[in-house]
């Protein structure tokens, strides 16, 4: 992992780690051991009711239960084949690590973690107040005749590979101009067949997509921006 700087006026609003597994037999056993497991850091558990969707269907990623920290700054969320965490006050990556290496401990109870069929790492950014994404971000808009004073949605999309073992860059920004908001939102995946895992080969994942992740948001922050960020 790279020695990543903070930003004194980070735009984050919220960092994601996901791992994808074969689904589980027992449910119920999974979640409520992960419930009481985890209570004394994650006190509060919510079962998310999954509108117009019988039980009996399962859907891959759907997750069930989220359990919250005592100050809401993270929670985790469970499904049958899921666990992702989330960071709603971000501290750093370090921290995120930590706590993404405790839950994963954690769950080795019950899923087994050597069986991953995707792991993933995803940060939301949002930037307010914006007149023109383009000062915002190092972005090319997609027509030369677009007039920016009248553009009232403003959706760019890509995904790339970004080496041999099928690793995935996402890039996605939406820009709403009736609220100024732009989303600028990042994530790096891997879809997995046969490949042993452990939580410490996890963690080493994890860090290395942050750092690309970190790489590509430095190079889309304008400079303009930066300046009244760092």
């Amino acid at each position: 992992m790279k020695n990543h700087k903070p930003w004194r006026n980070a735009p984050l609003q919220e960092a994601v780690f996901e791992i994808r597994f074969p689904s589980i037999g027992d449910y119920a056993l999974f979640a409520g051991g992960m419930a009481m497991s985890q209570k004394q850091y994650f006190p509060t558990t919510q079962k998310l009711q999954v509108v117009d969707i019988p039980e009996i269907i399962e859907l891959a990623g759907l997750v069930k239960h989220r359990f919250i920290s005592q100050d809401q700054s993270l929670l985790f969320q469970t499904g049958s084949d899921v666990i992702s965490i989330n960071s709603i006050n971000y501290k750093g990556f370090p921290t995120f690590s930590d706590n993404i290496e405790k839950i994963l401990i954690a769950a080795e109870s019950f899923v087994d973690l050597s069986n991953l069929t995707k792991l993933g790492l995803r940060y939301i950014n949002r930037f307010p107040g914006v007149e023109n994404p383009a000062a915002v971000l190092n972005i090319n808009l997609p027509f030369s005749n677009m007039d920016v004073s009248k553009t009232q949605v403003l959706q760019i999309q890509e995904v790339n590979k970004i080496d041999e073992e099928g690793t995935l860059m996402g890039l996605n920004i939406q820009f709403i101009a009736a609220s100024k908001d732009l989303i600028l939102d990042l994530d790096v995946s891997l879809n997995l067949s046969q490949e042993s895992w452990n939580v410490s080969a996890i963690s080493s994942w994890a860090s290395k997509a942050h750092d690309i992740i970190w790489d590509k948001f430095q190079t889309l922050i304008s400079e303009s921006e930066k300046e009244v960020r760092i």
